[in-house]
């Protein structure tokens, strides 16, 4: 259980769900971790529960959509444990409403939320990754990234985006020996969804839609995602970058 041992890893959006999950595994495999959220007393907990169970792990409440956040977080991080080593970009935001119905407000808000952290996080921290050539960034994408869904246009933008930045930033930091990908969850059991269920029209069709369309024939959960994350920034995938990794149960063999 050593496999991110001595690393230094931040995980925006770690309050709950993947990040959570991802934050609470990584402790587990070594690593010291902070974690950001807008929700304050959900992420400090999550932090205090980690030191409880024998791990490192600070709690920052912080806005990553803006340059303060980002500061705020990746300083807190520098002064706690020292430079960071890897970086999930996991905060985001969902927005169920057709084009027609989505204000430039609600659009605006998905993208900054999803994708802008994304990228002022990055930007943040690998400069210092190619200094000392090492590094690893991890994306918090979606099977949105390939197929569309109704309802998901501001959503999926911001995921295909997240992709997008992935592969852009994995050729510059290759050189550097810096490694940046994405994984692309399909549905996965997480309290974003369970807000898309209680907003549905129809709760159990939509539940039982996320099964038809889930060839495994069960939902993913939020510690499926973060095995992945972990295999993506430890040394077990020192020669992948730039590459979406997919855990959806088999939906996109279909």
């Amino acid at each position: 259980m050593t496999r991110l041992a001595d690393r230094v890893a931040v995980v925006t959006g770690a309050a709950a769900g993947i990040g959570r999950a991802t934050a609470e595994l990584f402790a587990e495999e070594g690593a010291r971790v902070v974690l950001a959220d807008v929700a304050a007393e959900a992420v400090r907990e999550v932090a205090l529960g980690i030191g409880r169970d024998g791990g490192s792990a600070t709690g920052v409440v912080a806005d990553v959509s803006s340059e303060e956040g980002v500061e705020a977080v990746v300083g807190a991080a520098e002064r706690e444990y020292g430079p960071v080593d890897v970086l999930v970009n996991n905060a985001g935001v969902e927005l169920k409403k057709l084009v027609e119905d989505t204000s430039l407000a609600e659009w605006e808000r998905v993208l900054r939320t999803n994708l802008t952290s994304a990228f002022l996080m990055s930007r943040r921290v690998i400069r210092g990754m190619k200094d000392r050539r090492r590094g690893v960034i991890v994306m918090n994408s979606s099977v949105g990234n390939f197929i569309a869904a109704t309802k998901s246009s501001a959503y999926g933008a911001s995921k295909a985006g997240m992709m997008a930045l992935a592969r852009s930033l994995a050729l510059e930091g290759a050189e550097y020996g810096v490694r940046v990908n994405a994984v692309c969850p399909g549905v996965i059991d997480t309290p974003m969804n369970e807000r898309n269920l209680s907003r549905a029209d129809d709760p159990e069709a939509m539940r039982r839609s996320w099964y038809e369309i889930t060839p495994l024939g069960r939902l993913g959960t939020p510690r499926d995602v973060a095995q992945a994350m972990l295999f993506l920034a430890s040394d077990e995938s020192s020669f992948v970058t730039g590459l979406p990794l997919v855990i959806d149960g088999g939906r996109l063999i279909q």
